[in-house]
Order: C-alpha cells, then sequence, then structure tokens
C-alpha cells in the first residue's frame, strides 16, 4: 500500500482548493445591501429579532444570524473585487472574500450598526492550506469557522502589532495582514448615509509557527498562555 505524503499533498492540491473556495463564494454571495437595508425595518423585540434571524439564515452567504440581548448579530460572506488606492491614487484591483459582522442594536430609543470586516485573497487561502492542518475537503465552509473565531478574538483582545505589521490569533498560527479603509455604501439605509469610513482588516497571509518572527512568535505564546489561564 502507498503512503501519501500530506505535507506534499497540500502543496501539491492548495492552488486548486483555493480557486474552488473563490468560485463557490462567487456563486453564494450575500446581498449585503438588500440585508442591511431590511435590517432598518427590524422591530426592538425579542421575537421579530428571532424571526429576522431564522430568515436570513436561509439566504446565500449568511454565515451566521442570531439574536442577541441588544438587537442582532449577523456574518456575511461575499466575493467582491477592491480597487487599491495609496493617496487617492489607484494600485491595483485584486479579488477577494470579505466576511463582514454586523451588530445591530436596537431598542426604543436607540439603533445602531457596528460593522466590522475581515477580507482574504487567494493567496491566503492557499497559504492556509499548505500552513496549517486544515481539512483538505470543504475549505469555504472552514475559513466560514476560521473567521467566525477571527471575529471573536478581535472582540476579546484585538490585534497583535509587530513593526508595521498586525496580526490576529488563529490556534496553531496568525493572520498577517494590515487595517484598510473603505467609504461605506449609503444604498445600506439611512444609518449609513453618513457614516463615517469602515476599518477592514485585510488578512495578507497565514503563518504557522515556523513561519513567524521571534518577534512575532512571543506575543502569540503569550497570548496563548493568557487564553489558557483565562
Amino acid at each position: 500500500m502507498e503512503r501519501l505524503d500530506l505535507e506534499h499533498a497540500r502543496g501539491s492540491i492548495a492552488r486548486g482548493l483555493a480557486r474552488q473556495a473563490m468560485e463557490q463564494a462567487a456563486c453564494h454571495s450575500a446581498d449585503t445591501g438588500a440585508i442591511l437595508a431590511g435590517l432598518h425595518a427590524m422591530a426592538p423585540n425579542p421575537r421579530n429579532r428571532q424571526r429576522f434571524a431564522a430568515r436570513l439564515r436561509g439566504r446565500p452567504g449568511v454565515v451566521q444570524a442570531r439574536p442577541v440581548a441588544d438587537g442582532l448579530v449577523v456574518v456575511l460572506r461575499t466575493a467582491l473585487a477592491v480597487d487599491l488606492r495609496k493617496e487617492g491614487q489607484p494600485c491595483f484591483c485584486e479579488d477577494r472574500i470579505a466576511w463582514t459582522r454586523i451588530h445591530l442594536r436596537n431598542g426604543r430609543r436607540r439603533f445602531t450598526f457596528e460593522i466590522s470586516a475581515l477580507h482574504v485573497t487567494r493567496h491566503v487561502l492557499q497559504r492556509r492550506v499548505e500552513r496549517s492542518d486544515c481539512p483538505l475537503v470543504h475549505l469555504l465552509d472552514h475559513m466560514d469557522g476560521a473567521m467566525l473565531r477571527a471575529f471573536a478574538r478581535l472582540q476579546q483582545s484585538g490585534m497583535l502589532t509587530d513593526r508595521d505589521d498586525q496580526y490576529l490569533l488563529a490556534g496553531r498560527g496568525v493572520w498577517a495582514g494590515g487595517v484598510e479603509e473603505t467609504c461605506v455604501d449609503p444604498d445600506w439605509g439611512p444609518a449609513f448615509r453618513q457614516a463615517a469610513p469602515m476599518k477592514i482588516f485585510a488578512i495578507r497571509t497565514f503563518l504557522a509557527e515556523s513561519e513567524m518572527r521571534p518577534t512575532v512568535w512571543l506575543g502569540w505564546s503569550e497570548a496563548r498562555e493568557a487564553d489558557k489561564a483565562a
């Protein structure tokens, strides 16, 4: 019986799995504008929040929709082409998958949206396959779970910073990238017509423990120990 060299297999199929995940995301992309516009009509009571969450879960690209004490949390996955600019000048365009976390807080005297986003490219997906022990099937589903955990990390303790780079813990590695800004689409509804630019954490690669700089490894190791002690 032949033995499969798993490390070699990961390197060989990573590009194909990454391409497949990008294609699947494009075919099942969330309609962010319609969903956000619809959330403006959600009544501030638990039963209505539950109904909205249940309806949203059946829509394409909705990774999570759950009622919370003060409103509703929704995570959407979309495929998009992003034009990168620096100081107003165009640099290049790249295809990405975006995960957008929406926390709608609504009450009798309160109606606010808190939005954060994580973006990855095909290169990031490829490195995830090559440098981690992620499953070699259903890569997009795996990334949905990984990005939910990344949002939780952002909410709990934020990012590690080393030199000019920023990192999010990812179990046995880190997501490396940087913060970008983009204009909010006014078609998302009245709450966004005069909104400030939205911040995005654009992930550029995945680093396993062996790929980290010593200073990054130290911050990653200390954060892991803090998590275990909590």
